[in-house]
């Protein structure tokens, strides 16, 4: 009866991020997380304080395209410019992929993130940030 237990438990555990994409700046930070299974996250902090935190899901469809977008955008090939200086107050923003075919950590200034295929990861991204009416 204990293994039965223990399997129950693990069977209901959440399932580890296989997108992460987090933006910082300054003031404030946002990271939004998709599961192999679609399931995910998305939190807001503004000056330390998490002021936004809200389930998102994709369909098992939306998050294939999602995945595809990494993949014909060369998403682990994406490295920073050496030559480009980023404005004082200027953000970063990383994308983790772990992905049985992409595994990697992108680490790019914002404006970076707005070049070539980059600019479509980015736009996608944003796109899915949710949005509540008041």
């Amino acid at each position: 009866m204990r293994y039965l237990s223990l399997i129950v438990l693990v069977a209901c555990a959440s399932r580890p991020p296989i997108v992460m994409w987090g933006s910082s700046s300054r003031s404030s930070s946002e990271r939004i997380e998709f599961a192999s299974g679609g399931e995910g996250s998305y939190t807001h902090t503004s000056d330390g304080v998490q002021d936004k935190q809200e389930r998102v899901s994709l369909t098992k469809d939306q998050l294939h395209e999602l995945l595809e977008l990494f993949r014909t955008k060369h998403a682990c090939e994406l490295a920073h410019d050496p030559t480009y200086t980023p404005a004082p107050d200027e953000g970063q923003t990383t994308l983790e992929l772990a992905l049985p075919d992409q595994r990697c950590k992108v680490v790019l200034w914002d404006t970076e993130w707005q070049r070539g295929g980059a600019r479509d990861i980015t736009e996608t991204m944003h796109s899915m940030r949710p949005v509540r009416l008041k």
